[in-house]
């Protein structure tokens, strides 16, 4: 199994950036191992949750593998929780978990959780040793996105306190 935890600050409003990670049908236009993404089902479970499920694409070199995802998107707890949905294809497991912390400044803490196992041995051996690098990429891409399509908020130097309550 591959797993990562990750901690960073973003200089941009909880709220934006939690739509953005929501908003999965934008990924191919800005992570170049996500070329698709295809939303299946959606129901909105109330004004700030819905679930929906997408066919998500991933090609890495010579590579390629899809695979059906549960995304619950929680703005009340600023949750998104992804999971493997249905059978098929050659993802075993998957639990992706992004949490926002808005940050005194007005900035946000994100903690993203990443736990991936593939069922061939061979391709699980191989995520393995590429694992940290892709996850990085994946995050490095989040924050360009942002950058690119949100304002700054909070100080440049300033690495914000959590907001109580």
């Amino acid at each position: 199994m591959a797993k990562i935890h990750v901690q960073r600050r973003l200089r941009h409003n909880v709220d934006d950036l939690i739509a953005m990670v929501a908003d999965v049908e934008k990924y191919p236009e800005f992570i170049n191992l996500i070329p698709a993404v295809r939303i299946i089902s959606r129901t909105q479970v109330s004004d700030n949750c819905e679930i929906f499920t997408a066919d998500v694409a991933i090609k890495y070199k010579l590579i390629a593998e899809s695979f059906r995802s549960e995304v619950n998107v929680d703005r009340d707890t600023k949750t998104l929780r992804i999971k493997r949905a249905g059978h098929g294809g050659a993802v075993k497991t998957l639990e992706n978990i992004w949490k926002f912390i808005p940050l005194e400044d007005g900035s946000t803490s994100i903690d993203f959780f990443l736990n991936v196992q593939l069922k061939a041995l061979p391709l699980e051996l191989l995520i393995r040793k590429k694992f940290d690098k892709a996850a990085t990429y994946i995050m490095n891409s989040f924050e360009s996105r942002a950058k690119d399509i949100y304002p700054y908020v909070g100080a440049k130097d300033d690495h914000g306190k959590s907001r109580v309550g």
